[in-house]
């Protein structure tokens, strides 16, 4: 059976609006007045966040919710470029006050009123989202004997994205230049001011292409009134080596700067960055890590899969598990990834001794090491390229 979406201008939602339009621009479009009964027909909402969504809601038009009550139209949350903890399920088993956490009040209960406010039924919502944490989170507050009766369709956006690359890339040959590369000249986190000052520390920055933002006094935290987890960047960097006798040096060597072009992974037509991943031989993700539970894979961590690179990801824990189970391969052979069950310190520490030990080799030596696993790389670039998840999703749809 085939589906509709209603016509629907996304521009209205200004900057609430995601970025996931490129994808679902092939499936067939009516107007409203068009739809019948006998249709799948669904309204497209490209959201960025489930939180504060009162004004983009009030952009519907009330005969598209008529509809929705009726069934003929159905919400589609496409939520697939952000990674949000929808469920806030650490409330119930890690909180500073061993209360009840409220359900009605965690992103997704604020989001489905939206709708159920409307008279148009839970169950007829569905939710595309990037990653399967969901999954764990659902069966966990069902055992508790709460509903949650929206439909999930998993759809990585940034996988997508980088699939177009991979399927441009052949990986080939490649001549080594630097041992490394290491580019977090974005969003400011903790953890990759930790990545950066690991390198920087053991004098390991002339062997890799590296950039970092300047220095600025973060707070990170889940902004629950649940449990007390902030920490500043001073606190969180006092877990590594002679932090306090070496900041002020450290600081004033940012930023880091590597070649002044933005971000290119929004591009889909242009995107090009094979010339970083012909020079450098380790790619270093250092992922999102945002105010979620469970694993958050971006374009950090599918660029050199799609450039035929091996790399490190200074993420998630879980985030090389979650890997394995969609069928891709890493690098226990080369070098020890039990960084992956790490949290974020240690994580740190242990890609840093990797990378270390990876710059006390040759670039022959590391040359050798990448025709070796050669066979994983272009096992890794092929199960990109054939990847299937796009046309499960309209399957499911």
């Amino acid at each position: 059976m085939s589906f509709n979406f209603i016509v629907f201008d996304q521009e209205q939602f200004g900057e609430l609006k995601d970025n996931s339009t490129y994808f679902f621009q092939n499936i067939n479009r009516i107007r409203y007045q068009d739809a019948k009964r006998d249709q799948v027909n669904y309204l497209p909402l490209h959201l960025r966040k489930p939180f504060d969504l009162q004004l983009a809601i009030s952009k519907i038009p009330n005969d598209i919710f008529l509809l929705m009550q009726q069934g003929i139209v159905k919400p589609l949350i496409i939520m697939v470029t952000e990674h949000w903890d929808l469920f806030d399920t650490f409330a119930w088993v890690q909180n500073d006050y061993d209360l009840t956490p409220d359900f009605g009040d965690i992103p997704y209960s604020k989001m489905i009123q939206h709708f159920t406010n409307r008279s148009i039924p839970e169950e007829n919502v569905t939710w595309l989202v990037p990653m399967d944490s969901h999954i764990e989170q659902i069966d966990f507050l069902r055992s508790r004997g709460y509903k949650i009766a929206c439909k999930f369709i998993q759809f990585d956006f940034f996988l997508e994205t980088l699939r177009l690359t991979a399927n441009k890339y052949e990986p080939n040959t490649k001549t080594f230049r630097k041992h490394y590369s290491c580019l977090l000249n974005s969003t400011q986190r903790n953890h990759r001011y930790g990545m950066v000052y690991g390198l920087w520390q053991n004098k390991l920055l002339p062997h890799g292409d590296v950039s970092c933002s300047p220095y600025e006094e973060l707070t990170e935290t889940k902004h629950s009134n649940w449990t007390d987890d902030s920490i500043t960047t001073d606190q969180y960097m006092t877990n590594f080596t002679d932090w306090h006798a070496n900041k002020d040096e450290f600081v004033g060597s940012l930023p880091l700067v590597f070649d002044n072009t933005r971000n290119q992974h929004w591009d889909l037509i242009n995107y090009d960055e094979k010339h970083i991943f012909e020079k450098c031989f380790l790619w270093i993700a250092s992922e999102t890590k945002k105010t979620h539970d469970g694993v958050y894979i971006t374009e950090k961590t599918w660029k050199p899969i799609a450039y035929g690179n091996p790399f490190c990801i200074n993420g998630d824990v879980g985030s090389l598990k979650y890997l394995h189970k969609l069928g891709f391969q890493t690098f226990d052979k080369f070098w020890d990834e039990s960084y992956d069950n790490d949290t974020s310190v240690d994580k740190v520490k242990k890609i840093t001794q990797i990378v270390k030990d990876l710059c006390s080799k040759s670039l022959p030596e590391i040359q050798d090491m990448y025709n070796q696993m050669l066979p994983i790389l272009k096992h890794n670039h092929e199960h990109l390229k054939t990847f299937t998840q796009h046309d499960d999703m309209l399957k499911n749809l």
